[in-house]
């Protein structure tokens, strides 16, 4: 099997990773992490979501920053059938032997108004992102580790910031939601940092012809 890839052939595999890193993220936030920490609380989805970011800066920083905005559009694309289908499924009819409607009602009654939000707030960060990673880069001919984190932590901040004061704005304490943000922020820096090396690398095997 061959697993030398061109330059479009790398770009598709970003992006279908991408796309697959945004369903997961959006699924998973319906679980609440207790971190046990001083009564911290995150998301699941901040396990996987930087992930998208990471993504999404490699393919502004490989192919420009229309391209990303191309990749941004297919990963909503993509969310919305799985929101479509997982909708779908509520209202077909089980035979009476079958016991899980419950469980698939808790979780996908759920994700629309998760999604609503996400959609959101995911264009605003995304978009901050791609444009960050183009100004910060400009007349800057090797990679630039610093830069590359500065954009996808204001990027992150601006999503993670939107989302969670739109989900939460009407049934958790302001405090609480400070609290939230903070610690989820603070997650998804700590993955970026440990992460940086990787992006990098991404980028170098996506330049390559």
């Amino acid at each position: 099997m061959n697993f030398s890839f061109d330059y479009v052939e790398k770009r598709i595999i970003i992006n279908a990773f991408f796309c697959t890193a945004f369903i997961i993220s959006n699924l998973i936030t319906i679980k609440v992490v207790n971190l046990n920490f001083y009564g911290m609380e995150v998301t699941a989805g901040v396990l996987i979501y930087p992930l998208v970011y990471i993504l999404i800066n490699v393919v502004t920083e490989v192919y420009g920053e229309n391209a990303a905005h191309r990749t941004m559009i297919l990963g909503l694309a993509t969310d919305v059938l799985f929101v479509l289908m997982t909708t779908l499924i509520l209202f077909l009819p089980s035979p009476v032997w079958y016991t899980g409607d419950s469980s698939l009602a808790f979780v996908f009654t759920q994700t629309p108004k998760i999604l609503i939000a996400a959609y959101i707030s995911y264009l605003l960060g995304n978009l901050t992102n791609a444009r960050l990673t183009v100004v910060f880069n400009r007349n800057v001919e090797s990679y630039s580790a610093f830069k590359n984190l500065a954009a996808i932590a204001i990027g992150e901040f601006v999503d993670n910031a939107f989302f969670i004061f739109a989900i939460f704005i009407f049934s958790v304490p302001i405090k609480e939601i400070m609290i939230m943000i903070v610690c989820n922020q603070l997650i998804l820096m700590a993955w970026n940092v440990v992460a940086e090396p990787f992006t990098k690398r991404l980028v170098l095997w996506a330049k390559e012809s």
